[in-house]
């Protein structure tokens, strides 16, 4: 018996009325709930099987509170559902918690620290187990599920590691197993890989790490960047903390979620409504040319976050009309601020260094309380972003004209027509 109706909407309750957004909120709980269900759940399409893990950016400027956001779903609720990866399994140390939450034989596994892809590969390797709840002696299922958490984004994605693409493609698909040869080392073989990633970047920090052939290659359709740039909510003494019972109610429901197994289906009524949503490509489907490569992939995008919607309730793996239109708001208001969270992604040096010029006035001025900053200011940030101290009256010309910036009496403005 659940504690809780919605597993979601009571992780995210806590935060109400702080500085952590409600879209940064809810979209933490999503993630730790698509964590705990795992590879040993799937929504069957006609030639492959969808599962729930997703690749989440919380992606705004500085003092958004992207990284205070993880806290409470992973760092109080999702990890004290862990092992550390190694543990033995009759090693009470780490172990002995579980018990309580009938997790000891199947716990959890979680990522907080910096890694890179190559270790990453390793520490999955070394959790897969066969999943007895799941296939059968004859049809075993290996299953190699694990959560990553990293507060910044760039600790782990960089656009200099040659085989990041295909190897988080492969993550993110939870193939039926992964096979690498390391010039450098021995060939890396994952058995049921499942990757579910949350991460946190500023605009900035999201584009300039993703790899340049991100797009063509696939990897960038498979990431759901939640963007917020509102105003910053002041810090309060007189917020109360979560309580003990809030905690632990919270991780006694998603024990209940990590148990959840097998096929998740459409109920009857929600199924009609979904298939004349799939028909005519679930509108309303952005046109703008970024999200082009993600719109192939939306519809797989829908299920895998209507599978955390409906376990987040009810676990029963049966999606309800109620599940799909949740579902449906929550990716359109996500859909809704994407195209702003890919601004800049293939422009060329002078648009991206223009851009990220726009991008860090704006974090200064609105951090500052104030409309403008000095010019001998602004030129040294600029000089920052380009190894030609000649062109920085170009790039300063190129700003005013397009209607970014005006300058006037050594000082800039910025200007509040948004000219991107």
């Amino acid at each position: 018996m659940r504690r809780n109706k919605d597993f979601i909407q009571a992780c995210s309750q806590p935060v109400e009325g702080s500085p952590i957004p409600h879209k940064f909120a809810t979209w933490t709980a999503i993630s730790a709930v698509a964590g705990a269900l795992g590879r040993k759940c799937w929504f069957s399409m006609p030639n492959y099987d969808v599962r729930p893990n997703l690749f989440i950016v919380l992606v705004g400027p500085p003092g958004t509170n992207k990284s205070v956001s993880l806290i409470l779903p992973f760092s109080k609720v999702f990890s004290k559902l862990t092992t550390p990866v190694g543990t033995k399994e009759d090693d009470d140390e780490f172990n002995s918690g579980l018990t309580q939450y009938g997790l000891k034989d199947y716990p959890l596994y979680l990522i907080q620290d910096k890694i890179t892809p190559e270790k990453l590969a390793v520490e999955m390797h070394a959790i897969t187990r066969w999943d007895k709840r799941v296939g059968t002696v004859e049809d075993m299922f290996y299953d190699s599920s694990l959560t990553m958490v990293t507060s910044e984004f760039g600790t782990f994605m960089s656009k200099h590691y040659q085989y990041l693409h295909m190897f988080m493609t492969d993550m993110w698909d939870s193939k039926d197993f992964f096979s690498h040869q390391i010039k450098t080392g021995p060939s890396q073989f994952i058995k049921g890989p499942c990757l579910n990633w949350l991460a946190c970047a500023t605009p900035q920090q999201f584009i300039e790490h993703l790899p340049e052939d991100a797009a063509s290659q696939g990897l960038l359709s498979r990431f759901l960047p939640i963007y917020h740039q509102g105003e910053r909510i002041p810090q309060s003494l007189l917020q109360e903390r979560v309580s003990d019972d809030t905690l632990e109610d919270l991780r006694y429901d998603l024990s209940l979620i990590a148990s959840i197994n097998g096929r998740f289906v459409f109920d009857k009524e929600a199924e009609e409504v979904a298939e004349k949503d799939m028909k005519i490509y679930i509108p309303p489907e952005s046109k703008d040319p970024n999200m082009t490569e993600y719109n192939q992939r939306r519809v797989s995008h829908f299920l895998k976050v209507a599978m955390s919607i409906n376990a987040s309730r009810v676990g029963n793996r049966i999606i309800t009309l109620s599940d799909w239109e949740r579902t449906k708001e929550i990716m359109f208001a996500m859909e809704d601020k994407m195209p702003k969270a890919l601004e800049g992604f293939g422009r060329s040096k002078t648009g991206k260094i223009t851009h990220d010029m726009k991008e860090w006035l704006e974090s200064t001025v609105f951090n500052n309380n104030r409309s403008h900053v000095r010019l001998k200011l602004f030129k040294r940030q600029l000089l920052n972003k380009t190894t030609a101290p000649s062109e920085m009256t170009q790039y300063l010309q190129a700003m005013q004209d397009t209607g970014y910036i005006r300058v006037e009496d050594e000082l800039v403005f910025l200007c509040k027509k948004d000219a991107t």
